[in-house]
């Protein structure tokens, strides 16, 4: 993964092996929080992906692992994403544990994830 950003304060970084948009629009992502061993995993949505990356690791205070973005949707087509996708994950996984704000705590044994929202995308947890 490449560095893309590093708080002059804090020497906290963030990494990405994704083309970051600069378009306008609403954006669905998917990252992992702090180091793999860790297994803490966020869905999300913002309309700027840099500013939203920059907050979470601020308020998580760890290094942040850009590992998807998707394409610009419409503002209610990533929140109705985001929450279906969410509930799936909750109900469906046992094994998974979700943490507030969002976040999961994904087992070793599962090495990559599907979000469908008008195709399916395939995420290798890194």
């Amino acid at each position: 993964m490449e560095k893309i950003y590093t708080n002059r304060n804090t020497k906290l970084s963030i990494f990405t092996n994704q083309k970051i948009p600069k378009k306008k629009g609403d954006y669905l992502y998917f990252i992992r929080i702090g180091n793999a061993t860790d297994r803490i995993f966020k869905i999300g949505t913002t309309n700027n992906i840099m500013i939203r990356m920059k907050q979470h690791q601020d308020y998580f205070s760890k290094d942040i692992y850009i590992l998807w973005v998707s394409p610009t949707y419409s503002k209610y087509t990533t929140l109705r994403i985001e929450d279906r996708q969410k509930a799936v994950w909750i109900e469906q996984q046992p094994n998974w544990q979700y943490i507030k704000n969002d976040r999961f705590i994904i087992p070793q044994f599962v090495n990559q994830i599907v979000i469908k929202v008008i195709k399916n995308y395939e995420i290798i947890l890194e």
